[in-house]
C-alpha cells in the first residue's frame, strides 16, 4: 500500500495545497525576479544615461575642480546613501581624469571605446560594474557613468522579497485555516461513521444526508439502497422461516404417529412392516416438501 493511501483526507489535501502553493509561491517569484530585473535593468540604464547627458552640459573646458571631490563632511547627515549606486569620472581625451565623484569614480580605467554601454571592473576590484560612455559634442572629453551590478541584484531582491515574504509568511495561517476548515466539512463524515458503527444490525432507517458534502451522497444512498435490499431478504428469510415451520410441522406429526405405530406392532410383522412403509413414504413427502421450501426462497437449488 502507498504511503498516500494510509494518510487520512484531510492530511492529504493540507499537504496538496501545500505544494500547490510552494510551487506557485516558487514560480511567481521567477516570474517576478525576471520582470523585476528587467524592468530596473532599464531604469537604472535610463538614470545614467540623464546623469553623464548632465554632465555633459557642463562647461567642461572651465573646470577647475581638482582631481576628486571632497568628502563629505562626517557631521552631514548622509540619509539613506549607497556608494555604489552611481559612480562618475571625466576623461581627456588622451585618458587624462580631470574629475571624479572622489568615491568608487576615481578608479574607473579609462578606454577610448564607442560610445553606450559596458561592462567592466574597477581597479583592483573584481565586482561586475556597468559603464555608460559618452564624448563631448566637441570631441575633447569622455564622460564615464558607473553602476556596480551587485547592487542592482539587491534591489530586485528586496523588490521581490518585499513583495513575496508576506505572501509566503500569510502561508502558515492559509493551512491553519485550511485544516480548520476541512475540520468542519468532514464533520458530518466523522458523525456518519459513528452512525455505522453504533447502528443495530436489523436497522431498517435510512441514513441521513442532509449536511454530508454533495460527493459523498451517491455512497450514502448506495448503503441505504444496500440496507432495503437487505432489509428485504431478512423479511424473505423470516417468512421462510415461518413457513417452513408451519408446513413440516404436519408431516413431522405425522412421521412421528407412523414410528410409535411401528414400535407397537414389534410383534405382528405383517402390520410392522406396513407402518414402516408409510413411514417410509411420509419421509418422501416432508423431502420433498423441503426441496419445494428451499427451491421457493433460493431459485436453482437441487438437493
Amino acid at each position: 500500500m502507498k504511503l498516500t493511501q494510509r494518510l487520512s483526507l484531510k492530511l492529504r489535501l493540507t499537504l496538496l495545497f501545500l505544494l500547490l502553493s510552494l510551487t506557485a509561491w516558487f514560480a511567481a517569484s521567477v516570474v517576478a525576479w525576471q520582470q523585476t530585473t528587467h524592468k530596473l535593468d532599464k531604469l537604472f540604464d535610463t538614470q545614467q544615461m540623464l546623469f553623464a547627458k548632465r554632465l555633459l552640459t557642463m562647461d567642461l573646458d572651465e573646470i577647475r575642480a581638482p582631481e576628486r571631490m571632497r568628502d563629505i563632511p562626517k557631521k552631514v547627515k548622509h540619509g539613506r546613501l549607497d556608494d555604489d549606486a552611481l559612480a562618475f569620472a571625466i576623461y581627456a581625451v588622451d585618458g587624462k581624469m580631470l574629475l571624479n565623484d572622489g568615491e568608487n569614480g576615481r578608479d574607473i580605467p579609462y578606454h577610448y571605446r564607442r560610445d553606450g554601454f559596458d561592462n567592466g571592473q574597477l581597479q583592483g576590484d573584481n565586482d561586475e560594474w556597468r559603464f555608460l560612455w559618452l564624448t563631448s559634442p566637441d570631441g575633447k572629453y569622455r564622460v564615464v557613468v558607473g553602476q556596480e551590478w551587485e547592487y542592482r541584484q539587491e534591489m530586485a531582491l528586496d523588490v521581490v522579497s518585499s513583495q513575496l515574504t508576506p505572501w509566503l509568511v500569510a502561508l502558515p495561517v492559509m493551512l491553519l485555516l485550511l485544516i480548520l476548515l476541512l475540520s468542519r466539512e468532514l464533520k458530518p463524515l466523522k458523525k456518519l461513521a459513528q452512525t455505522l458503527r453504533s447502528r443495530s444490525p436489523d436497522a431498517t432507517d435510512k441514513l441521513p444526508t442532509e449536511g454530508v458534502p454533495t460527493e459523498v451522497r451517491p455512497l450514502l444512498d448506495a448503503l441505504n439502497h444496500l440496507f432495503a435490499r437487505t432489509q428485504e431478504m431478512m423479511t424473505r428469510e423470516r417468512r421462510f422461516t415461518s413457513d417452513a415451520a408451519h408446513e413440516l410441522r404436519s408431516p413431522l406429526a405425522a412421521l412421528k404417529v407412523q414410528t410409535d405405530v411401528a414400535q407397537l406392532y414389534q410383534d405382528d410383522p405383517e402390520a410392522q412392516s406396513k407402518a414402516l412403509s408409510q413411514l417410509h413414504a411420509g419421509i418422501d413427502r416432508a423431502s420433498r416438501l423441503v426441496d419445494q421450501l428451499l427451491h421457493a426462497v433460493a431459485p436453482g437449488f437441487t438437493g
